[in-house]
């Protein structure tokens, strides 16, 4: 999160460059949103998609972050096919913003960061009418509720997670949401979900593990888990799953019947995601019991089982990584 990287810069009272990739026609490395952060003398903190392209922003970034105006860069990332320009060959173009960010505005930034980690909704407004003078504030959607949410669906630009370019009249705006990676809840603790526990937080999701099983709902055994809770035979779900934002549902308990259980519980969640281990045997076994519970096919396509990607996986660890990527698939839109 870049509020984490700028905010000890500025206290040292240091002005860096900000560049953020804001919009994209075509094919181009990195989508809108994405950011580095460029000191002075160079350092570079984060990505907008390496190469040549970067490079070249990178000698203005420099500039900027010791003095100069802010500017507005379209890349073209077309290329001419010359042997020189094969690393530009993407086929699109990309809108990139490079402002300077001053140790004045470090209490902007220090909300933003309190805002990500108190997991609430919030989002930066970019006023880039004068392309060398950007206007930068922070709405924190939990605090505020004024006319430009009236005016803008600002929830919907923070669930598709990428920076949004919007025009009125002569006015050009710029919402870049806080990053929501999303918290990823294992029902079951075992040999799958240990191996998932690590990869998830690794793809920078929060993770949460449930079992009705005190050893296996241990934060010793899980340490990169936000939480753990034991539960009763897996029962009285909803208000865990309700304490956590832009939930994805893993279900891998040790048992067909408590996997059945969660999943009559989960689909009753308006969860982002939910996935179950289990063969398509074991599956429509489970659909038709819950049929009879009053779930339909409508339900059910909410579900993705047999969990995780078709990568011919085997081992838990195999397993798990199929099992994040189709996670990073969702958080992405891609499925």
């Amino acid at each position: 999160m870049m509020e984490n990287t700028i905010c000890p810069l500025l206290e040292q009272g240091q002005t860096v460059a900000l560049v953020t990739v804001i919009d994209k026609s075509g094919s181009a490395p990195r989508l809108p949103g994405s950011k580095m952060i460029v000191e002075e003398n160079g350092r570079l903190h984060g990505t907008i998609g390496g190469g040549r392209m970067e490079y070249c922003l990178l000698q203005k970034a420099k500039r900027i972050a010791g003095g100069d105006k802010a500017t507005l860069e379209e890349v073209d990332l077309q290329g001419s096919g010359a042997e020189d320009d094969m690393e530009m060959v993407c086929g699109g173009i990309q809108m990139v913003l490079i402002e300077p960010i001053t140790p004045k505005m470090l209490p902007m930034f220090q909300q933003a960061a309190a805002c990500y980690r108190h997991n609430a909704r919030g989002v930066w407004k970019i006023d880039i009418s004068e392309p060398d003078n950007p206007q930068r504030s922070f709405i924190d959607l939990e605090q505020e509720h004024g006319e430009e949410q009236e005016k803008i669906d600002l929830t919907t630009i923070i669930r598709r997670r990428t920076s949004q370019l919007i025009q009125r009249g002569e006015q050009k705006l710029v919402f870049d949401p806080l990053p929501k990676s999303g918290t990823v809840i294992l029902f079951g603790g075992g040999h799958v979900a240990l191996e998932v526990a690590h990869l998830a937080a690794y793809a920078d999701f929060a993770v949460v593990v449930c079992d009705d099983r005190q050893e296996f709902a241990d934060r010793r055994r899980f340490p990169t888990a936000k939480a753990t809770h034991i539960t009763q035979n897996f029962t009285g779900l909803a208000p865990i799953i309700k304490q956590y934002d832009e939930c994805y549902l893993l279900i891998l308990t040790h048992g067909h019947l408590h996997d059945q259980d969660v999943l009559a519980q989960a689909l009753t969640t308006d969860a982002r995601y939910i996935g179950m281990i289990g063969s398509r045997k074991k599956r429509d076994i489970l659909y038709d019991n819950l049929r009879q519970q009053g779930f339909t096919d409508a339900d059910f396509s909410r579900v993705h089982c047999p969990v995780g990607l078709s990568i011919g996986s085997e081992t838990p660890q195999e397993i798990a990584i199929s099992i994040v990527a189709e996670l990073v698939a969702a958080r992405a839109g891609a499925l």
